[in-house]
């Protein structure tokens, strides 16, 4: 493994994470690529050209790269790897591909035969995920970016409301309200993890649940970019069996019978009076 500097290779893709909001985040061998590219394809320009002056990068070609003209440009870039220039790919944060434009261009480039180089850094998933404290052994279900339109996004939120794993997606200033009622309605009144504005001056991070989150920012203007991780379906069923557990560990203590105890159940946690009933006879058992 070498630390000495890394020089671009003629006709390569470099695919390059840059930092979410700190500067200093950015890695030496993303500097030495950036340095040693022929080109640049951004997804915001202007946002790169800050990174760039700041290290005093002043060699590249700087192109603009982002949805609108994805397809157009994707064709050109491919035209100079052929021609033998190199090329680097970013985002306007984190690393490309993943939510941002990049996936058809270097799709592209594996079809004609041209070599792709991942050059490794931030990641707003890693970064939220590694701040949650979540248990992630069994993995966690990445949604991206939520559709605008109500209708596609309830239909998403119905698809994996019984989902186990810890569910991480980004949302917008504009759009979290819209998200987080949708949420609600859906999911329910489940535990979810806010990351906002990652690394950069006014980042926060905390756990709270939908309703709570949602009254927060009702109150004040949702500001800045958001992660949201919402907890998987069957953590949630395993705390209210905890609660249920609890609660009617208490009932029977206090002498009311296994009907009678059953039908507090019932109504105190919204779930039917059978099922209440074997929680009842389970426990009782155990006592």
């Amino acid at each position: 493994m070498s630390g000495a500097p890394q020089k671009a290779e003629p006709g390569t893709l470099y695919v390059v994470a840059t930092p979410l909001g700190n500067l200093s985040d950015i890695t030496l061998r993303a500097l030495d690529i950036l340095r040693t590219v022929d080109i640049i394809a951004s997804e915001d320009t202007r946002t790169t050209l800050k990174l760039l002056n700041a290290y005093d990068i002043k060699g590249p070609t700087l192109w603009a790269y982002h949805e609108h003209n994805e397809r157009e440009k994707a064709s050109k870039l491919i035209a100079k790897l052929l021609e033998g220039k190199s090329i680097a790919l970013v985002s306007e944060a984190g690393t490309p591909g993943i939510s941002d434009p990049g996936s058809h261009l270097v799709k592209l480039a594996h079809e004609n035969d041209l070599p792709v180089r991942p050059i490794p850094g931030p990641s707003a998933i890693a970064c939220a995920l590694s701040v949650s404290g979540l248990e992630l052994k069994a993995g966690f279900l990445f949604l991206g970016f939520l559709p605008n339109k109500k209708g596609d996004r309830q239909k998403i939120l119905n698809e994996i409301k019984n989902e186990t794993r810890p569910i991480l997606c980004y949302e917008s200033p504009h759009r979290l309200l819209a998200t987080l009622k949708d949420a609600l309605e859906i999911l329910g009144p489940r535990k979810v993890f806010m990351a906002r504005e990652m690394t950069k001056k006014f980042e926060e991070y905390f756990w709270t649940d939908i309703p709570s989150l949602l009254a927060k920012y009702k109150e004040n203007k949702p500001r800045g970019e958001f992660t949201l991780i919402f907890e998987g379906a069957l953590l949630e069923k395993q705390k209210s069996a905890k609660e249920i557990e609890r609660v009617l560990k208490t009932l029977l203590e206090e002498g009311l019978s296994i009907k009678e105890a059953s039908s507090r159940l019932a109504e105190d946690f919204g779930i039917s009076k059978k099922e209440a009933y074997q929680f009842a006879l389970k426990l009782k058992k155990s006592l």
